[in-house]
């Protein structure tokens, strides 16, 4: 079986290399890129179509069904003022001027000790402040996660209402588009197999009204924060704030989230425009350096630095090497009395994962589980917004023994978990990366994982057990040895690296700095 995600950056490289794709656009907006999003989310749909709608396309709403939507949009202020009721303290109705602002997602946040943060900015903001540095950080999405561990400004106002403003305006109809060689595209990835939604004109002239509209509005912050950099999770509505700080000559800088490594969408571009693409970050932060470099192979192409690939580690990872970090310590301890209360000879982390059709598979390591030595302890760690009773995940959930910890295992930071593992095991879970981070070699139930994760098998660092009977002899013949942690950049020294691209970016983009850089 060859995963959606393969298929997707064969697809995509090779109309990259073959058709005028960059020159693609609507209204200055260069929309191949949002093309690909596109194609990617249909792929993905493709290969996971549910059996509850036969595998179709959503059907169009209803105008009562739109007529909701919109005032839904609407009322996002008045949500998230309600939303926030229990915390208002954190709650900051308008922008203030900062030295970094951070543009974040609801779904990286984390809940330690009653409290929710964002496992990989918060890192960040705190060295920024040791550095004397102010920031200001936005989220998008929702503020259901209460309380907060520092002021938060929605940005979901913005990126809701930017679409209600193009749609208003008409905008789509008003902007002029290019998209040469667009039928013989159309052919090229009807043969192959895949949609072509993604590729209709009258899509990419909305997705470009839509990016437009938000990123005046994300310009409109900029105005009054007047940061030299932009911290963002994930691209999405990321491509309209990329495109303000563009405009504004701010250094726009995306962070890993996810241990997928080289293959992340945004790292594999098979041709890019001269000056680059404005919808996309000027910054990649990225886990390692074979991701940087991944991000090198396309960017050095460039005329002018646009682009450029940064091996600033994995951000929230850094204390939890350190032995003698108090927050480690704190959880090692509390990790140390939950194994002192049933005590085991091999610790084992299951990264559960909602994907459709593997129901058979984990009710098979339900089976496992049920008959394998008392001494192994198993942690089954749902993703943290996953529901807590989920059909896709078979008999796990139901599974009541001293030595299965479920929800212990949800609701502790994953890398405090990662410290006192002797194996991870997962379908394709992107905590690999981060897994062996900390030493470990990820044992994957699925042939899928080799197409996800190609780094760790390339190096040797993961395999493969498709039987339950294999898994159970492998973890037998684990041991206690002493694992080898990898080393993590100094953020301190990284920062100061941004810092000085910023310099750079700024004069690059022909804005004069407005803001004196630390």
């Amino acid at each position: 079986m060859t995963d959606y995600y393969v298929r997707f950056l064969t697809l995509v490289g090779e109309i990259e290399r073959t058709f005028p794709v960059t020159n693609w656009q609507v209204g200055g907006v260069p929309v191949w890129p949002l093309a690909r999003n596109e194609l990617y989310v249909d792929l993905y749909w493709q290969d996971h179509a549910s059996p509850r709608n036969g595998g179709q396309a959503a059907q169009p709403q209803r105008l009562s069904t739109r007529l909701g939507s919109v005032l839904s949009r609407a009322a996002i202020p008045i949500a998230n003022i309600w939303q926030s009721r229990t915390d208002l303290r954190h709650m900051m109705l308008f922008p203030r001027a900062a030295d970094a602002l951070f543009f974040g997602d609801e779904f990286a946040l984390e809940c330690i000790d009653g409290v929710w943060r964002d496992r990989f900015f918060h890192p960040l903001i705190e060295e920024l402040h040791q550095k004397g540095c102010t920031t200001l950080l936005m989220q998008r999405g929702t503020l259901q996660r209460q309380p907060r561990s520092s002021p938060v400004l929605a940005a979901n106002t913005i990126e809701n209402w930017g679409p209600l403003l193009a749609t208003g305006l008409g905008l789509s109809k008003r902007l002029a588009g290019e998209f040469p060689a667009h039928e013989a595209v159309v052919k090229f990835v009807n043969d192959y197999g895949a949609p072509t939604r993604a590729l209709g004109p009258d899509l990419l002239r909305k997705k470009a009204a839509s990016v437009l509209a938000t990123a005046y509005g994300f310009e409109q912050v900029l105005r009054i924060v007047r940061p030299s950099i932009c911290f963002m999770m994930s691209l999405g509505m990321g491509h309209a704030l990329a495109l303000a700080c563009r405009r504004r000559g701010v250094l726009s800088v995306e962070v890993q989230r996810s241990g997928v490594g080289p293959r992340l969408l945004e790292y594999s571009w098979a041709a890019v425009p001269e000056d680059g693409y404005s919808v996309l970050p000027a910054v990649f932060w990225t886990w390692t350096e074979v991701d940087a470099e991944a991000v090198s192979n396309w960017s050095n192409s460039l005329k002018r630095p646009w682009h450029r690939g940064v091996c600033g580690g994995h951000p929230q990872l850094r204390p939890w090497l350190d032995d003698r970090n108090p927050e480690t310590q704190r959880f090692d301890a509390k990790i140390g009395k939950l194994r002192e209360a049933h005590p085991a000879r091999l610790e084992i982390l299951v990264a559960l994962q909602n994907h459709d059709g593997y129901v058979g598979l984990w009710n098979d390591l339900a089976d496992l589980i049920e008959r394998a030595s008392s001494e192994w302890r198993w942690w089954l760690r749902r993703h943290p917004y996953s529901p807590q009773s989920n059909k896709e995940l078979g008999r796990l959930m139901t599974i009541r023994r001293p030595n299965v910890l479920i929800d212990e295992a949800s609701t502790l930071p994953l890398p405090a978990l990662l410290r006192h593992m002797d194996a991870l095991v997962s379908i394709r879970s992107g905590a690999a990366g981060e897994a062996s981070m900390f030493g470990l070699k990820p044992i994957f139930l699925s042939p899928v994982a080799r197409d996800v994760l190609p780094p760790l098998f390339a190096s040797g660092g993961a395999e493969i057990i498709d039987t339950m009977t294999l898994l159970e002899e492998r973890l037998a013949g684990l041991s206690r040895a002493t694992k080898i942690r990898a080393s993590q950049p100094e953020l301190r020294t990284v920062l100061s690296q941004l810092d000085a691209i910023a310099a750079e970016y700024s004069n690059l983009c022909g804005i004069r700095p407005t803001r004196a850089r630390r």
